[in-house]
């Protein structure tokens, strides 16, 4: 069928041509007389809508589904960002870990936190970053989305769904936010939420970047002295010598792939092992924080 069409065109052009040589007309240049094309462009998703299929690293216009952020959802797009100088000049699409995907998830890092009101890693929170594919590049698109998602765990591995935005849900209370919980003996025990005015033997403090690389920081001494600093300063106790008698530390991170796409953050926790705890810590002082030697 395509050579077909291709010779009844050229026959077409022929006998035009022919038509105008016959009746004495001036050659026309048929080049000029096509308006210009437009730059290709390629398609940009939108900001403040959510989605229910899925987390891709590529994001593709025909799997792209936004809906109304009150129906059940897993994701949320909080920012499109836009790649600029060398990073819009590449080939394709960055992948993660490069030097464009780390720029582009400090962005999105930051307007995360301001879409949520609060700190995002104070919670069961995930965001993760997605590209144009590669033809949607090749057509000028430039973008970067900031996907946020509410997780059913405390390191954001499993999608939570919702049912309303999560646009100012950390600037006060909410059930997303990490807070007390009661840690049973076994170590493999899940840890169970609880009010921080019941009993409790752990309390989220705070978190802090990485001090090297994450396979070491089970045997690295140095973020259990950053995690006691963190709860010097949340209690109100004095930070030296004597906050390993006071507290515990428990820590924890992100898996690998989460880690590598930049999220190399540790969260810090205070523990009690020797008894329980009724009342936040929160600037509690020595009151609440007593020095124990055994």
């Amino acid at each position: 069928m395509r050579s077909r069409i291709n010779r009844a065109w050229a026959a077409f052009v022929l006998t035009g041509a022919t038509l105008l040589a016959a009746s004495g007309c001036a050659r026309v240049d048929l080049t000029n007389e096509w308006p210009g094309l437009a730059e290709p462009t390629g398609w940009e998703p939108k900001a403040g809508v959510c989605t229910d299929d899925g987390f891709a690293e590529t994001s593709y216009r025909a799997s792209y589904k936004p809906i109304d952020c009150t129906k059940s959802h897993a994701y949320e797009t909080v920012f499109i960002g836009q790649f600029k100088d060398d990073a819009a000049a590449l080939p394709k699409p960055p992948g993660v870990g490069s030097t464009a995907m780390t720029g582009a998830w400090k962005e999105c890092d930051a307007k995360t936190t301001e879409y949520l009101g609060g700190q995002w890693r104070d919670g069961r929170v995930w965001f993760g970053v997605s590209v144009p594919s590669s033809g949607s590049w090749e057509g000028g698109a430039r973008w970067f989305r900031c996907e946020v998602m509410a997780s059913t765990d405390r390191f954001g591995e499993q999608p939570q769904k919702l049912t309303s935005s999560l646009k100012g849900a950390f600037g006060g209370a909410s059930d997303l936010k990490y807070g007390c919980y009661m840690r049973p003996e076994a170590e493999e025990a899940e840890w169970q939420p609880v009010d921080c005015g019941t009993k409790h033997n752990i309390e989220y403090v705070g978190s802090f970047p990485a001090l090297g690389e994450r396979d070491k920081i089970k045997d690295d001494d140095g973020y259990h002295i950053k995690c006691r600093s963190l709860i010097a300063a949340y209690a109100g106790v004095p930070d030296d010598g004597n906050m390993k008698y006071r507290a515990g530390t428990y820590l924890s991170w992100r898996n690998e792939r989460i880690w590598n796409s930049g999220d190399n953050w540790v969260r810090c926790h205070l523990w009690t092992s020797t008894r329980t705890l009724t009342g936040s810590v929160k600037g509690g002082g020595t009151k609440v924080l007593p020095i124990q030697y055994r």
